[in-house]
């Protein structure tokens, strides 16, 4: 996450400031994801269309619907929530973690591999890899945490405690 938050992570757009010989042609590069876009920060987690379709598919569940597709919305939501311990928050942060994660992972795979997923099974993989840290999570026993457990099919009395999650 410290790479993504401070734009380090070597995509194209970065790689193509390295070139000092004019050997490489960095325009004729695209993102590996949506083949239309450049591989760049801007464009790669969220404004691509393969992105896109991940973060609507793991946003509503994550109960951040409200953010949009947009890199400054989504680290304004962090920024903001960053330190809030409520189950709504951190899973949303979670989200947004795993989101990029396997974002970045799929580019990369796409990049030096054969190998390929569909939009639809990194949202599954996604949902699954919260859905396993959430196991190992203890919130307060609130009415908003037991419709959370519900919505993320998990059993009720797995994770309460008496303090907030920890």
């Amino acid at each position: 996450m410290w790479l993504i938050v401070n734009k380090k992570l070597k995509k194209q757009d970065v790689m193509s400031m390295w070139n000092s010989s004019g050997n490489a042609n960095y325009n004729l590069l695209c993102c590996s994801l949506c083949t239309s876009g450049p591989d760049s920060h801007e464009h790669l987690f969220f404004e691509c269309s393969f992105g896109m379709q991940i973060w609507n598919g793991v946003k509503v569940l994550a109960g951040i619907e409200d953010v949009c597709n947009k890199w400054d919305s989504i680290y304004e939501y962090l920024v903001r929530f960053g330190s809030s311990k409520s189950a709504r928050n951190v899973i949303g942060k979670l989200v947004v973690g795993a989101a990029t994660y396997f974002v970045w992972q799929e580019r990369n795979m796409r990049l030096f591999s054969t190998k390929q997923r569909s939009a639809s099974r990194l949202v599954e993989i996604i949902l699954a890899t919260v859905r396993l840290k959430l196991h190992t999570m203890r919130f307060k026993r609130t009415g908003q945490v037991e419709r959370i457990l519900q919505d993320w099919s998990l059993p009720r009395g797995l994770l309460f405690e008496d303090d907030d999650c920890g």
